[in-house]
């Protein structure tokens, strides 16, 4: 609504501003979206990459071990995968309780403990963390702590499935 002193001094047109905003907001948001989106994208694409393929690799591992399961050793781990179609997601937390079993079988040895030092520690407090929980739902969040465990550099890689199954036949 115009107002009397707008009368002998109208406002001035807006137009020029906008034009001038736009002529320097266009070409940074051109370098925005042509070098940061890409990146970002690619970012998010690998990482997802990177865990389907681990994932992958899970599934096959687990697979291959119910495949030749020793009862008293596996049970636990193949009731769950031999259950579903993608044990990999919907296991975890047995395979992580079963991979921190193993690992601290290998970490029994004192020459492998003092090869992988940080990683058998790790390793010791997750299976006591593991074994003073009360219940079952406590211990399978408390497995969940291994995966810290495979982030570390001295990571010693689970035996290979005929290591396994040479263990069972003995």
């Amino acid at each position: 609504m115009p107002m009397l002193a707008d009368i002998d001094d109208p406002p001035r047109s807006r137009t020029r501003g906008l034009l001038i905003g736009a002529l320097v907001a266009v070409p940074i948001a051109a370098v925005f979206v042509g070098v940061f989106v890409p990146s970002l994208v690619g970012a998010i694409l690998g990482g997802s990459r990177s865990f389907d393929d681990r994932l992958r690799q899970e599934d096959g591992y687990m697979q291959a071990v119910c495949a030749q399961m020793s009862l008293p050793r596996d049970e636990a781990l193949c009731e769950c995968v031999l259950a579903v179609e993608y044990p990999a997601l919907d296991c975890q937390a047995p395979f992580a309780a079963w991979s921190v079993a193993r690992q601290q079988e290998h970490c029994a040895a004192p020459d492998d403990e003092k090869a992988a030092l940080s990683f058998c520690a790790c390793v010791g407090a997750v299976a006591e963390q593991i074994a003073a929980a009360e219940d079952d739902e406590g211990r399978e969040r408390e497995a969940q702590a291994y995966r810290r465990c495979q982030e570390l550099p001295d990571v010693v890689e689970l035996p290979p499935v005929e290591a396994l199954a040479g263990a069972a036949s003995r």
